[in-house]
């Protein structure tokens, strides 16, 4: 099959790709390793205090400041 020059296959396009979100933070991650217990209890206690994993260990390193 020949490449036929009408149609526009492949390369960008304009307004293609991710909109702006207009969020002025950037984020980073990393990761945590425990026992499979450890890290089971880690869940548990973010979860009881209604947060997520990051959000708990993020407020418990920043009470230690």
């Amino acid at each position: 099959m020949a490449i036929n020059s009408e149609h526009k296959r492949g390369g960008s396009r304009e307004g293609s790709g991710r909109k702006p979100t207009g969020r002025l933070k950037i984020f980073f991650s990393t990761t945590i390793s425990g026992t499979e217990e450890e890290i089971k209890l880690l869940k548990e206690q973010a979860k009881a205090e209604g947060k997520s994993v990051s959000r708990y260990v993020l407020d418990w390193a920043l009470s230690k400041k």
